[in-house]
């Protein structure tokens, strides 16, 4: 398996997994967002796209990453796909200058906090968004389009640590 960043080829297999894996709203934005993610990356095996990651950078008193999706077609689950797809994407987002970065996931999703947490997630307050951007925070919530049942998840590779994001 190898990934690698998405080509404009791959459009068609993305949208199918995104829609397999997703339902109503999120289907729709998981389509919605593959035109603007970067990083957009997807795992490859025998030719065949079995899995994709939408990123986004945001820019302020710190720079962080933010997964939007995480997704893999159905067939291929519970193999390591989407610990691989965040992996690499934590590593771009660090080369990239990126001191945290974070997701969100429904707080129902257990096999979501799961993959976040292996990768070495933390639930962090929403407030942790206020001190990176303080006013800007609100422009960036609303393009990290977080709904109020969705848990806000933080991994920290400099300092603050995930514990100041915690009490922020």
């Amino acid at each position: 398996m190898i990934i690698r960043e998405a080509k404009d080829t791959d459009r068609a297999a993305l949208e199918r997994i995104a829609r397999e894996s997703f339902t109503g709203a999120y289907a729709l934005f998981a389509v919605r967002g593959l035109r603007r993610a970067k990083p957009l990356l997807v795992a490859e095996e025998g030719g065949s796209l079995i899995g994709f990651l939408e990123g986004k950078a945001f820019r302020g008193r710190s720079s962080i990453g933010y997964v939007y999706f995480v997704a893999v077609d159905s067939r291929m689950r519970r193999r390591g796909i989407g610990r691989r797809l965040v992996g690499e994407a934590l590593r771009r987002f660090e080369a990239g200058g990126a001191t945290q970065v974070f997701a969100a996931v429904t707080r129902d999703n257990a096999s979501s906090q799961a993959l976040f947490a292996a990768s070495g997630f933390r639930e962090a307050p929403r407030g942790a968004l206020w001190r990176l951007f303080r006013w800007r925070a609100f422009r960036v919530r609303l393009r990290m389009v977080l709904a109020p049942h969705e848990v806000l998840l933080v991994r920290t590779f400099t300092d603050p640590s995930p514990a100041s994001a915690q009490g922020a």
